[in-house]
């Protein structure tokens, strides 16, 4: 995989290159308002977005348009202006999200970490406002990762990355209308409808009352949340392909790390480590 992302968390375009394609999808539908297209959105852009979607493909020269358009949506028509048209930076929107979400955060914090918030945030919020038979039901739904949030309703000793595949999945059922194929083999085999069911329900509401702010948080609040699961994603399969000897970063396929020749642990192929459900 493209580890270049690693290097700053503000560089939006590098981690989109490691996006799988179903994510990126959904980046397009926030971005072109399910492809129907929007006020602040050029229709050439809307439609080389919506052709790279129905093809199921996106060079690196489309996945860095689509970071640059999350970034245009991230300032106002005057600041992209004095930016050259080149927006906000990433580390900004991030922040301004996550002041117009009220999450707590650092002054200076990089955009993993405010992402990281949002979504922890966004999460307590939602099993706050449940009630404790559908909140029972959720927790049982997420299995071990939710063992420990049955009796606090909270984040507690659920991964940063399920956390995120929750709430990114949630965001976009409520949002465009469909949920994120998800990597089954991290939930109980309840199944993704059930999981889904009180939880959305329940983020749907407090996403109702973030969006009559302004239309631009319509496309942020839903992308900066996509981006958070992307890159824990891409985390995940990062910590997997490190090399135990001498930590270097190799790529999925590797059989022997690159940098000392170390074995690397044999994967699983996909078909059968995972089973994939989108809700």
């Amino acid at each position: 995989m493209d580890t270049a992302f690693l290097k700053d968390s503000g560089d939006l375009a590098a981690l989109l290159q490691s996006a799988d394609v179903d994510d990126l999808d959904a980046l397009v539908d926030y971005i072109t308002d399910n492809g129907n297209g929007r006020v602040a959105l050029a229709k050439d852009v809307r439609e080389r977005f919506v052709t790279c979607k129905n093809a199921r493909n996106y060079r690196a020269a489309d996945r860095g348009a689509i970071a640059s358009e999350i970034l245009l949506f991230g300032g106002n028509s005057i600041a992209n202006l004095f930016r050259g048209g080149k927006g906000v930076s990433y580390n900004e929107l991030a922040s301004d999200v996550g002041s117009h979400l009220k999450v707590t955060f650092a002054k200076g914090a990089d955009a993993r970490t405010i992402e990281e918030a949002i979504i922890e945030k966004l999460y307590n919020d939602t099993v706050r406002v449940m009630s404790a038979r559908d909140l029972r039901e959720f927790t049982t739904s997420m299995g071990s990762f939710g063992a420990s949030t049955a009796a606090s309703g909270m984040a507690a000793g659920m991964s940063m990355y399920a956390m995120s595949m929750v709430v990114a999945s949630a965001m976009a059922s409520t949002v465009i209308g469909r949920g994120l194929p998800l990597a089954m083999s991290v939930i109980a085999s309840r199944g993704a409808a059930v999981l889904i069911g009180p939880f959305g329900v329940a983020l749907s509401g407090i996403w109702t009352v973030a969006e009559l702010a302004s239309a631009a948080y319509r496309v942020t609040v839903p992308c900066v949340v996509q981006v958070a699961h992307i890159r824990q994603k891409a985390l995940r399969i990062a910590l997997e392909c490190r090399c135990s000897k001498c930590t270097k970063i190799n790529t999925q396929e590797a059989k022997f790390c690159s940098e000392c020749g170390n074995p690397m642990p044999q994967k699983v192929a996909p078909s059968t480590a995972l089973t994939t459900s989108s809700f």
